[in-house]
């Protein structure tokens, strides 16, 4: 368990760094360094798309839209894993980056580009007339506030978990497992996996990917799983609803092997990747 800890603790550090270094790896952003006056000065974005350039733009970010979900899911896999393995610190942080992945492809989905001018955050609206607009903060702090900004009155907004909003709350759990305990919680369960884990992982799957009511969304027992699973169900249907994310086979056979037990697939799970 010790080594397996330690082992999970690497892998977190090397993740972390990458991060905060793919800004210059999405295909929105690599696009944008190519027509935005001054890019390498913040000061002097003064660059106003056409529709010419807004359209590419809004491509591209469907483009990086599709790797984002697939970057969440994986995430999502992960965290399965690590719970069957009692890494509940490793799956607190890999929920947490579900989440981010699936929020930052619903902003691209709706045309909102998060880029950056050397180390600085902007964002832009893919419509004709619109230009960069600066923002503040590391990349996961930008995209769930510009998600606000965009859907004040989003289903994903509309209450809060423990008095706090959602967004904060899924930040406070994975910054308390990253930053605020010197030692790993492992063998203990955290109270937000205690009733997921006791009720068994299969089940709460199901029942969260089933769940129309919402019952779980804000529910603090549940929602460090069920809260990232909606968000990755909204974006999946929204990309799928253009046919615009159809998996590789390949793809498919790995993503649905992060969703074992030892009972075998998840079928709620194996549904959602292969009919979507």
């Amino acid at each position: 368990m010790v080594f397996k800890v330690f082992i999970s603790y690497l892998v977190l550090l090397v993740q972390y760094k990458i991060e905060n270094l793919t800004g210059m790896s999405h295909k929105a952003q690599n696009y944008l360094s190519t027509i935005l006056v001054g890019l390498t000065n913040p000061k002097i974005i003064t660059k106003y798309l056409n529709l010419a350039e807004s359209n590419t733009l809004a491509n591209h970010l469907k483009n990086d839209a599709a790797g984002y979900i697939y970057s969440s899911i994986v995430s999502i896999g992960n965290a399965f894993q690590s719970l069957e393995e009692e890494l509940s610190t490793w799956a607190t942080v890999k929920l947490y980056y579900a989440t981010f992945y699936a929020f930052r492809a619903l902003l691209a989905l709706d045309g909102i580009c998060i880029f950056y001018v050397g180390s600085k955050p902007f964002s832009i609206n893919a419509q004709p007339g619109h230009a960069p607009i600066r923002r503040e903060g590391q990349t996961h702090k930008v995209v769930l506030e510009e998600f606000k900004k965009q859907n004040s009155g989003h289903l994903l907004l509309s209450q809060t978990i423990e008095y706090d909003d959602p967004l904060n709350w899924l930040m406070e759990k994975r910054e308390y497992a990253n930053y605020k305990e010197a030692k790993f919680s492992e063998p203990t369960i955290p109270k937000h996996f205690k009733k997921i884990v006791d009720n068994e992982l299969r089940l709460a799957l199901k029942d969260y990917l089933t769940d129309t009511s919402n019952i779980y969304l804000f529910d603090p027992d549940h929602a460090m799983l069920a809260y990232p699973l909606r968000v990755l169900q909204l974006a999946n249907q929204k990309i799928n609803s253009g046919g615009f994310f159809p998996l590789e086979k390949n793809e498919i056979q790995y993503l649905c092997k992060l969703f074992n037990d030892r009972l075998g697939p998840i079928p709620e799970m194996q549904k959602m990747l292969n009919d979507d």
